[in-house]
């Protein structure tokens, strides 16, 4: 990142949403206020270089500032005379709202250190031979990349896979790291990047034949990292309303879909008996143990009704949970 990018980002950040930033003209932000806005963020990390170039904000650098946000973002920001600066026709697209949310983690990793007493973040499970920057060159270039990987039960019996992989993606999920990898013999295999990795090695060593690969489409229909050949299917999901709010706003996959909504969606208290605090919702994917683990994370609030093999599979691993105690 960038001092030009992060002062491109945060003029993107205070014209489409001034109020966080103090600003209420009507969704208007005059050209002194954003250069206020600008210049308060420039004085609160003064011994930042990252945020070096937040003061450099005249009519003529912000001009160009607009082009490069129209270029980059997609975005495209107006001026309106004696009102000042607004969105054209702002909607949060998929894209921008990836660029703010990596944007917004990479300044709490950049600030770790001095927002320490303030942001508590999750530990990662990321192995000290891993250094990602030179595995995402190695995916860009697609060179060769040589694994030594001890695995766990999970992991076909503790098997060690030792060879040579193209680097496909890398993904994080549940405190842990990923990577996605093909070889002829494993196909394309998932290595968890944590002790099990016991060496990794970017080698010089151009791939040969390199595969294609598309993450949107090869995780389509997976809750987690696990591709399976159990068959993908419409789960329908009845949940409690307290917690039917909580998964609109954080789905349990990108399929979800809203069936029905609570007839009760107030209560002060939860009664299960009671058939309308269920709303119902579905989603489209592979019922399998990365679903069952998902499922059994939201504890009473949610159950499957169908299909009935899927609702069995819960049912049958809550059983043996419940003949433990």
């Amino acid at each position: 990142m960038t001092p030009e990018f992060l002062r491109r980002y945060y003029i993107l950040r205070v014209i489409s949403n001034p109020k966080v930033y103090g600003i209420e003209k009507n969704g208007y932000v005059p050209l002194e206020d954003l250069q206020n806005a600008l210049d308060q963020l420039r004085v609160n990390n003064i011994d930042d270089p990252l945020y070096d170039k937040l003061n450099q904000f005249s009519q003529k650098t912000i001009k160009r500032d607009l082009e490069k946000i129209k270029s980059y973002f997609q975005t495209i920001i107006l001026h309106k005379r004696n009102y000042g600066y607004f969105l054209e026709g702002y909607e949060m697209t998929d894209g921008l709202k990836e660029v703010y949310e990596k944007t917004e983690l990479y300044l709490l990793h950049h600030h770790a250190h001095s927002w320490k007493d303030h942001v508590t973040t999750a530990r990662s499970s990321l192995s000290v031979y891993i250094d990602l920057v030179p595995l995402i060159q190695a995916i860009e270039l697609q060179v060769l990349v040589e694994i030594t990987y001890h695995g766990w039960y999970d992991d076909n019996g503790f098997e060690t896979i030792t060879g040579f992989f193209q680097p496909l993606h890398i993904k994080e999920i549940n405190k842990a790291w990923y990577l996605i990898a093909h070889n002829d013999k494993y196909g394309i295999y998932a290595f968890c990047l944590d002790d099990r990795i016991k060496s990794l090695n970017i080698t010089n060593h151009q791939v040969k034949n390199p595969i294609s690969f598309n993450p949107k489409q090869y995780f389509k229909n997976a809750i987690g990292i696990l591709k399976t050949d159990i068959k993908v299917e419409w789960i329908y999901i009845q949940v409690a309303n307290h917690h039917f709010k909580y998964l609109e706003s954080n789905p349990l996959h990108h399929s979800q879909e809203i069936v029905k909504r609570p007839k009760a969606a107030e209560t002060e208290s939860l009664d299960y008996k009671n058939a309308n605090i269920w709303g119902e919702i579905r989603i489209y994917i592979e019922p399998n143990y990365e679903f069952l683990m998902e499922i059994l994370k939201y504890n009473l609030w949610v159950k499957v009704v169908s299909p009935t093999h899927v609702k069995s599979y819960v049912k049958n691993h809550l059983e043996y949970m419940i003949n433990y105690y």
